[in-house]
């Protein structure tokens, strides 16, 4: 009787250990931001761009949201990103575009997400995605699509890798 109520309470107590944080991504969007006088003012969803090449005209960010659905807050999570362009010539419009490598590999560390929460984690863009269409303008060339991909760090106790990724198109 003893030993089975040692045995029963021992599980108990490696259940519940086991039962930590349960990270996911909901969503990955792009924004754009509204500007007046020079200031950010609000940031909106943005699935397209309207800029001419060489510049872009528009601050932008990527808006992350992660879900902890677990009974535990979640510690020292690590949110790995790139982001590649669909190139083509600027001058060009009948041709397609190709897809290149990342131009761009960042990381962003978020202390803690609660409990059965959803936090926004907010990705810069910038300066990296500014350089790359400069650089790729001087050449006669433009990203008419550019893609993030985000991924939780693979961590202790993670049952799966779960990547996201979002699709902005950029036109003139």
């Amino acid at each position: 009787m003893k030993r089975r109520l040692l045995s029963v309470l021992a599980f108990a107590a490696f259940a519940a250990a086991d039962a930590g944080a349960e990270l996911s991504i909901e969503g990955l969007s792009w924004q754009r931001a509204r500007v007046e006088r020079g200031r950010v003012v609000a940031w909106e969803d943005a699935s397209s761009l309207i800029d001419a090449p060489p510049k872009l005209e528009s601050r932008l960010r990527v808006r992350l949201r992660l879900k902890n659905r677990g009974p535990k807050p979640a510690e020292g999570i690590l949110i790995r990103y790139s982001m590649t362009g669909r190139v083509k010539p600027a001058a060009g419009e009948a041709a397609e575009g190709s897809w290149g490598v990342p131009f761009a590999v960042d990381e962003k560390r978020v202390p803690k997400v609660g409990a059965n929460k959803i936090l926004d984690v907010f990705l810069t863009t910038s300066p990296g995605l500014e350089l790359y269409l400069n650089k790729l303008g001087r050449y006669g060339w433009w990203a008419d699509r550019v893609k993030i991909q985000a991924m939780i760090e693979p961590h202790q106790g993670a049952a799966s890798i779960q990547s996201l990724e979002a699709v902005l198109e950029v036109s003139k």
